[in-house]
């Protein structure tokens, strides 16, 4: 399933297929989240999503694709298993 992104998601956690939270939306822009790492962001995810390099003030963020998204509920944005 491929979920449609929008700003509605910005501030909801992101979530992985164990429902751990690996991060924060930031921002949503034409189908694309901007995603902050939480600790349990892992480095395969992170290889996945690709940093996002026009970050400012020091903030790491990376690019999630709808393509990635499974489900988003009222307070998630759960991944697919990739």
């Amino acid at each position: 399933m491929c979920a449609t992104l929008t700003v509605d998601e910005e501030g909801k956690r992101v979530v992985n297929t164990n429902g751990k939270e690996i991060g924060v939306i930031d921002e949503v822009g034409a189908g694309v989240a901007y995603v902050e790492p939480g600790a349990e962001m892992s480095d395969s995810i992170k290889s996945r999503l690709h940093r996002d390099r026009d970050v400012a003030d020091g903030m790491e963020r990376f690019k999630l694709d709808e393509d990635y998204v499974d489900e988003i509920t009222g307070d998630e944005v759960r991944l697919q298993r990739f």
